[in-house]
């Protein structure tokens, strides 16, 4: 038996009153249409209903996913009348087609998994996820002739004692295909919105005596995304269940609701998340790491040991115990070897620092590498742009950068070398020498009793 799986992803979603398409909003760091397509990766033909902004929800799908473009939205119905008549369609094998909305990420595999195989096993022209809710605003409803589905109903076109029902329909559906081919150009758009409804498949199959099943999930199982808040409230459950994994896996979060998590990130066992801390992107944080408060990493490997307060790190890769902040911001290509600290008001960017270093407050270094135990001190700045280009510093070990120094790029300071306060050093500095650029102090004596008005004198 092959089944075929089929996402609804046409949609401009007018209610997030936002120009990107609704399944390429992001929940925890993913497209959410990355989620429907998890929920039916394993079935044998995947196709994605796309329209408004087809390119871009194209360039989001994973490979096996075929995009079927609708030209114009007319609704669910008119959606798969598009699919079943296109190019793509028209070798399909399958004995069933699942489909699902794009914009539902709490469904998982499993709910499919049982769908299809309620569906498969009683032979019947379709299944429906259903689940009763607490507030049915905005869904269609289930209309029951005993056990069986009578028709779902949308609430525009809802009597009033149709709207009381709290059971409603999830949009996700699973067709005997033949049922599906002989059926769906009997719809028609003669109802409030002017669309063509897919629900109208199910009253079909009721007044020609066809069984029908209803598989009931959870309410959070079928939740939809509409509009902007509905979008946080999806998020909001999936990041709570991610957190719990962590805690369950030996990571301590110091307030879950102000700690931030995208899907990908690792955080190992032993390290703690202190509060308002958001870790995104494709970031690791290693065993026993101190991470926050109030710090962003983004796409960073942070070593094991290391502590991480109020600051930013984007791009950067930590590989031992380093010391980063308070607020301190590491830039893209930063690496870190064991035992660095970056302090206070420090910024790295595009640089390789040695094991030992210490970059420790108001210094910015760029374009720069320093090998191993480098005193880079307060206010020193590596000048590495020309207006032009970019420029490399080069710092050897156990060198000592002293304070308010600019070493214009491209400069090399040697092995053991010191760098005298104050100095705007332009040429390299060789070995265990001192590099010192200062013009001789002046002290004009009196100068300030001249500077009084002569009524002061």
């Amino acid at each position: 038996m092959k089944i075929s799986g089929v996402i609804l992803a046409a949609g401009k979603g007018t209610r997030m009153k936002s120009d990107l398409p609704k399944v390429l909003h992001s929940v925890l760091g993913k497209p959410m249409i990355t989620y429907g397509q998890r929920a039916i990766s394993h079935l044998a033909h995947k196709y994605v209903v796309v329209g408004h902004k087809s390119d871009l929800v194209a360039e989001e799908l994973n490979n096996g996913f075929i995009p079927v473009l609708q030209k114009e939205q007319l609704g669910t119905g008119h959606a798969v009348v598009t699919l079943l008549k296109s190019d793509e369609f028209r070798d399909d094998d399958s004995d069933f087609v699942v489909i699902i909305p794009g914009d539902a990420p709490l469904l998982l595999k499993e709910n499919i998994d049982n769908l299809i195989s309620v569906t498969s096993q009683g032979n019947v022209a379709l299944g429906v996820l259903t689940a009763s809710v607490s507030d049915p605003t905005g869904y269609g409803r289930i209309v029951r002739d005993g056990n069986s589905i009578s028709k779902i109903v949308e609430e525009v076109d809802a009597s009033e004692p149709e709207r009381e029902i709290k059971e409603v329909n999830s949009g996700m559906y699973c067709f005997n295909k033949n049922f599906l081919l002989e059926n769906i150009e009997k719809l028609d758009s003669n109802n409030e919105q002017n669309e063509i409804y897919l629900t109208d498949l199910i009253e079909i199959a009721f007044q020609n005596k066809l069984d029908t099943v209803i598989v009931q999930v959870s309410e959070d199982t079928i939740k939809g995304v509409n509009s902007m808040s509905q979008l946080n409230e999806v998020e909001n459950s999936l990041r709570e269940e991610l957190i719990n994994s962590h805690m369950e896996n030996g990571v301590y979060f110091q307030d879950t609701s102000s700690t931030y998590l995208d899907e990908e990130v690792v955080i190992k066992a032993g390290s703690r998340i202190m509060a308002n801390t958001h870790l995104t992107g494709k970031t690791e944080i290693h065993e026993n790491c101190i991470i926050g408060p109030n710090t962003v990493i983004h796409d960073s490997t942070v070593g094991e040991g290391s502590t991480v307060t109020f600051s930013v790190l984007d791009g950067v890769t930590i590989k031992g115990a380093g010391i980063i902040g308070p607020y301190a911001h590491l830039r893209k290509g930063s690496v870190l070897e064991e035992g660095v600290k970056v302090g206070a008001f420090s910024e790295t960017k595009n640089s390789n620092i040695g094991s030992g270093s210490k970059i420790p407050h108001l210094s910015y270094v760029g374009d720069a590498d320093l090998e191993e135990n480098v005193n880079f001190s307060a206010g020193s700045i590596t000048v590495n742009y020309d207006g032009k280009n970019k420029h490399r510093t080069e710092i050897k070990k156990d060198a000592f950068v002293g304070s308010d120094v600019m070493l214009v790029a491209p400069v090399i300071v040697g092995e053991g070398a010191m760098i005298g306060a104050g100095s705007v050093i332009t040429k390299d500095v060789p070995p265990k020498a001192l590099g010192i650029e200062r013009n001789q102090q002046k002290n004009i004596d009196g100068y300030m009793d001249r500077k009084k008005p002569k009524d002061e004198n």
